[in-house]
């Protein structure tokens, strides 16, 4: 796992980081009420809602707070809250206007261009912390399917699973088992 997640994402799921309770009140530490709008909006064009809920639903946006307040270092946090600020640079250039204000498709189209230059950025090898949006990405995996909705509404569980099959078509069990 520590391959694919960053160390900070390893170390918070590890000690039990999850999404708040679902309050009314609620006020992220870490982020803004409008970065914690903007996160909100990302995570759930990421996820979205389908026969499923999506990642708005099962609260992300508190684990992503949660996450850059007790488990992620300084510079790990500066540099995601940096990459946040930076959305609306790129929604500019890509759309010409600020993300919030565009439509769900050209919020789709700035993501994929983040996405795009991550990839780009990923394979280069020269950077310390890796691009904001492979970051955004893992923390919206990672909340979405540790929270109660990812894992039981998403993934299928079994509490006390029955025999071992190894090899079971997936048209038999339609999705993924947790």
């Amino acid at each position: 796992m520590g391959g694919v997640l960053s160390a900070s994402t390893v170390a918070g799921v590890l000690g039990g980081c999850q999404a708040g309770p679902a309050t009314e009140g609620w006020v992220p530490q870490t982020l803004s009420p409008e970065q914690n709008e903007l996160v909100t909006t990302i995570a759930e064009l990421i996820i979205p809602e389908t026969d499923t809920p999506g990642a708005k639903a099962a609260r992300v946006n508190t684990f992503i707070d949660k996450m850059l307040t007790e488990w992620y270092k300084a510079d790990e946090r500066a540099h995601f809250l940096s990459g946040l600020a930076a959305v609306d640079a790129r929604a500019q250039e890509v759309i010409g206007k600020a993300f919030m204000d565009g439509t769900l498709e050209e919020q789709t189209e700035v993501l994929r261009a983040m996405e795009q230059e991550a990839l780009e950025a990923r394979r280069s090898g020269a950077m310390r912390l890796p691009p904001f949006f492979e970051t955004m990405k893992e923390l919206t995996l990672v909340g979405y399917y540790t929270s109660e909705i990812g894992a039981t509404q998403e993934l299928q569980w079994l509490a006390a699973p029955g025999r071992y099959d190894g090899c079971v078509p997936l048209e038999e069990i339609g999705r993924t088992w947790a």
